[in-house]
């Protein structure tokens, strides 16, 4: 059984890691970054668990920010570290406390587009509620196809689509001109479908920037329009999560 002390680390470790996935800021600014990353490393190592380092790769050219490459690093590692952490926590209290509960699942699945900001607005709504955001890229790949991953990924209790103005498309008519307006990415498509057909259209929620196109052959799921930020629209998801019985942290 693992000991007090070890406890406390695991909590804190989890700490910085929702500090981390939480980070709201415009730019991955490298003091911060590297902040978390020193806090991360200490518990981690405590736990007995691997480290991680920014590589010169990671770094802008102005070498004051982190870049994609290396945030996306850094989410792959967090990944690794949140799966052997269970190795090390309470599995006998659990078997002895729960062994007839049934946990019941936090997970969030946010599909999205090439709206970064969208993206982690979304994010940091959903660990507010005590949820935990799945995000695909952040997911190791452990060698999976790409389909493979997302069947891997999409066991949840719910699932939160965002219908950025990613594309642009419209009905063809031989010898008129097309009626161009802004979609949501393919991917973004096809993945509310299968959420959809797999949750149930009361556990998938649309959030929409206004000037996309609504998708016409898809009814009963909620859509939730925004004009500038994703957080215009944090109490009415807070209520349809409600709506669907999902336990939230308010």
């Amino acid at each position: 059984m693992i000991n007090q002390g070890d406890k406390i680390v695991v909590l804190q470790c989890r700490k910085i890691i929702k500090d981390i996935i939480s980070y709201k800021g415009e730019w991955y600014r490298v003091d911060i970054f590297e902040k978390f990353v020193d806090d991360l490393n200490h518990s981690a190592q405590q736990l007995g668990l691997s480290t991680f380092k920014f590589q010169p790769f990671h770094y802008s050219s102005t070498g004051k920010t982190i870049n994609d490459n290396g945030y996306e690093s850094l989410m792959n590692h967090i990944d690794l570290i949140e799966k052997m952490i269970p190795s090390l926590n309470f599995e006998n209290e659990i078997h002895s406390n729960q062994s007839n509960k049934k946990v019941e699942s936090k997970k969030v699945f946010i599909v999205h587009g090439r709206d970064r900001s969208a993206l982690l607005e979304t994010e940091s709504m959903i660990s507010r509620l005590g949820l935990e955001p799945i995000v695909l890229s952040r997911m190791a790949n452990s060698g999976q196809t790409l389909i493979e991953k997302f069947e891997r990924h999409s066991d949840v209790i719910y699932a939160v689509v965002l219908l950025t103005p990613d594309d642009v498309g419209g009905l063809y008519i031989e010898n008129e001109k097309p009626d161009l307006r802004f979609r949501a990415r393919q991917n973004v498509i096809f993945e509310l479908g299968f959420f959809y057909a797999k949750l149930g259209r009361s556990k998938v929620c649309c959030i929409n920037k206004s000037s996309v196109d609504i998708p016409s052959d898809i009814n009963g799921v909620a859509y939730l329009p925004y004009l500038k930020s994703v957080e215009e629209v944090e109490l009415p998801l807070i209520k349809e999560l409600k709506e669907a019985k999902i336990q939230l942290r308010i």
